[in-house]
């Protein structure tokens, strides 16, 4: 998949689970359990992700919705930001060495829920 107008960043290994950017922001990966936890300063976004079982792969759809979770749920993420967001979950996803499908729409709706 190809992003433009974004860019590159350092991305760490921090514990066995997560990713710590220089861009500002922290990746808990749950993959398996069905979401990634973004951190961003004191924000914090659940976004879910798909475990395909039996392939060892993580589907991340490009439209899934993102929003902080409280006390943040407020503030609006714009569609740029949300993008970015999903991007940098993918990046963080393979740099661990997880096997990630980016799906650009979920099947059957206009976005995931």
């Amino acid at each position: 998949m190809k992003y433009e107008g974004l860019i590159q960043m350092m991305l760490r290994k921090k514990l066995f689970n997560r990713v710590e950017s220089d861009a500002g922001f922290v990746i808990k990966i749950r993959a398996f359990q069905g979401f990634v936890e973004y951190r961003e300063g004191r924000r914090i976004a659940t976004v879910p992700v798909q475990p395909v079982f039996g392939r060892g792969l993580v589907s991340v759809y490009m439209d899934t919705p993102v929003k902080w979770n409280p006390p943040d749920t407020a503030d609006v993420i714009l569609e740029k930001k949300r993008t970015e967001i999903l991007k940098n979950i993918v990046d963080a996803m393979q740099f661990r060495k997880y096997k990630v499908e980016v799906v650009e729409k979920t099947k059957g709706r206009g976005r995931a829920e």
